[in-house]
């Protein structure tokens, strides 16, 4: 049975018992009475796309993360799609990976399924502000889980990343590992942030033209390990990493050359993933409060739709892990 047969069978208009199901608009308790005791007879369950078509909300919520087997990016999905669950949202995650032509094609997607908001974690998509795609969501609210877009639509939680790479430059510092470089091996607006982090820290600490202290290397176990073996060879005793994973491969490959961790070289991480508690030693990092971030960029999101007046930006302040590894 549709709805046209429960107007039928009641003897009203399709849109009175449009009216009932949606519970928008009067109708009469002796009508409104007749129309569920129709239902309740055929077993009528409406659509929830019906519902949505009607009410213009779909209650769905698209997620987008570049790849949801990062620990960091599967914490704050994982995180936020429970949040939205329970209040009721459907929660479609787009695993996009890193070409932005895919990221417009999930837009896309997303734009034909009429849905009610999209969270977009990590600042990689940045990237997005300035492209066309963007100017048909004017009136569908985007919230940034880390990142910054000027658009009138998009709302920031930004995790000052910068400040935690500040306290990991600190601390080495405080514990003798004087002569400090940093990793970048992310080409985004955090791994921007936490690169000037340790720029600042450093020239606080008395270092003449801290950013020749500053490397890159490509993301991962690999890239970490050929890093980490030539810093040392250049006489470095503590290394300051933008990602857990990288400076755990670094970590690694010193300890299988003989060089003792953290005696002879200090190693530091940042997202307080899996990765940094796993290893042996254990890895000191910046805790950038993933499910912080997420709740907080949920609460956000719910509020825009709910017709709140929110702020654009707000701001989670990370702190240092300390394990064995400085």
């Amino acid at each position: 049975m549709n709805i046209y047969d429960i107007a039928k069978e009641a003897g009203v208009s399709i849109a009175t018992v449009s009216r009932v199901i949606n519970n928008k608009g009067y109708v009469s308790e002796k009508t409104r009475a007749k129309i569920e005791a129709v239902m309740a007879k055929a077993e009528y369950q409406p659509s929830a796309i019906a519902r949505g078509l009607a009410s213009g909300n779909s209650k769905t919520i698209a997620i987008f993360a570049v790849d949801v087997r990062v620990p960091h990016y599967a914490t704050t999905s994982f995180t936020m799609e429970r949040l939205l669950t329970d209040l009721g949202y459907l929660v479609i995650i787009c695993n996009t990976g890193e070409d932005i032509a895919d990221w417009r094609r999930y837009l896309s997607i997303m734009r034909e399924r009429n849905i009610d908001g999209i969270i977009l974690t990590g600042s990689i998509y940045n990237r997005l502000e300035r492209d066309e795609i963007l100017d048909s969501f004017s009136e569908i609210p985007i919230v940034m889980a880390n990142g910054r877009m000027k658009r009138p639509n998009v709302k920031s939680v930004f995790v000052d990343e910068g400040h935690g790479i500040e306290l990991a430059t600190e601390h080495l510092f405080s514990r003798g590992h004087t002569k400090l470089a940093y990793v970048v091996d992310k080409d985004t607006e955090s791994a921007e942030r936490k690169k000037n982090g340790f720029i600042r820290q450093l020239a606080m600490l008395g270092t003449l033209d801290a950013v020749r202290h500053v490397y890159t290397a490509p993301y991962g176990m690999e890239g970490g390990a050929q890093i980490g073996r030539m810093l040392y060879e250049k006489g470095y005793n503590g290394i300051v990493f933008g990602e857990d994973l990288t400076a755990v491969g670094a970590m690694n490959a010193l300890r299988a050359d003989g060089i003792a961790v953290p005696e002879q070289m200090a190693i530091t991480g940042c997202n307080n993933s899996e990765y940094a508690y796993i290893c042996s030693p254990g890895l000191t990092t910046v805790n950038n409060k993933a499910e912080v971030l997420s709740e907080l960029t949920v609460q956000l999101l719910i509020n825009i739709l709910n017709g709140k007046k929110e702020i654009a930006e707000m701001v989670v302040i990370p702190d240092l892990v300390i394990r064995s590894s400085t």
